[in-house]
């Protein structure tokens, strides 16, 4: 609504609303400074635009005016209907006045209404109406160029906003895509996590489970289960020193065989590891712990922190 009253301010300037459209235009300026400038602008140029084409009246048009309005108007004389003679009594009924009778004569000979016309006085006022007419129409033109000057502006605007949004919505897709990643990760590790705790639960409730504790050489202590009827082996760890990211622990199963990798310590949250559940082979006699590369090595490199026995069956 308020755009198309914005429209308006066109025809409001050169006084060419309807009475509805213009009450309703003036209720809108009151609260619009925008209107009221363009409004200010169309006049100014209407107005310079009319005097460019302005002419003099005629020198005795003023005396004329005045005193045609200081001259009585002409009234006229009609008989009575008691005056009027009876019908056939042979006497003409009385002529009535009628002073305008000569006006349309003037008139006809260009000199009526009261004044004299030079020459070439009659032509003036046809100009000068087709000067004011000129003059309304290219208000008018000034007040619509001023409104498609408005809309490409506002049209470009928009265009602006819709791109900003457009990237807006790439950068929340984008976000809700990384956070889906995130989401599935999570899911899997938490199906991971309950995986351990049930092997853990099986573990701890074997009859023949086994817990055994040994200082690390670094620091901090391990504790084994271990059940040789469930076939798992349970390593946990606590205190062990924090290690920059491009290291981590790693577990090893030692058996005839050699050393063979048993997986990696999970980052310590409150100075304990997360459970590492392992399957030892029946060979198995051993557990060594090293500090490998973050993402584990196939063989150790580094000397072993740690080296317990495995409880025998």
């Amino acid at each position: 609504m308020d755009d198309d009253l914005h429209a308006l301010s066109g025809a409001y300037a050169v006084d060419a609303l309807p009475y509805a459209d213009w009450v309703v235009f003036e209720e809108h300026l009151r609260g619009c400074a925008g209107c009221g400038t363009e409004v200010r602008r169309l006049r100014e140029t209407a107005a310079r635009l009319a005097g460019a084409v302005a002419v003099n009246p005629p020198p005795g048009l003023r005396p004329r005016l005045l005193a045609a309005a200081r001259r009585p108007s002409p009234r006229p004389m009609l008989p009575l209907l008691g005056d009027a003679p009876a019908r056939g009594d042979g006497l003409a009924p009385p002529p009535v006045a009628r002073p305008w009778a000569g006006e349309g004569r003037r008139r006809k000979r260009g000199q009526g209404w009261g004044r004299e016309q030079g020459p070439g006085q009659g032509r003036g006022w046809p100009a000068r109406m087709l000067a004011g007419l000129a003059a309304v129409c290219a208000a008018a033109a000034v007040g619509l160029g001023a409104v498609a000057v408005d809309a490409r502006r506002d049209s470009g605007g928009l265009a602006a906003e819709s791109r900003r949004l457009a990237e807006a919505n790439q950068r929340l897709s984008d976000a809700n895509q990384r956070l889906a990643g995130v989401n599935r990760q999570v899911a899997e590790a938490n199906q991971r996590l309950a995986g351990v705790n049930r092997q853990v639960a099986v573990l701890l409730a074997a009859s023949d489970a086994r817990t055994v504790r040994r200082p690390v050489a670094s620091g901090g202590t391990a504790t084994l289960v271990v059940s040789r009827s469930a076939g798992r082996l349970l390593f946990t760890s606590s205190g062990l020193p924090s290690l920059p990211e491009s290291r981590g622990y790693e577990l090893w199963l030692m058996g005839p065989g050699g050393p063979r990798p048993a997986g990696l310590l999970g980052r310590a949250e409150g100075g304990v590891t997360a459970p590492v559940v392992v399957t030892p082979l029946r060979g198995d006699e051993r557990v060594a712990l090293t500090v490998e590369p973050a993402r584990g090595s196939p063989r150790p490199t580094t000397d072993p922190i740690l080296l317990a026995d495995l409880p025998a069956a």
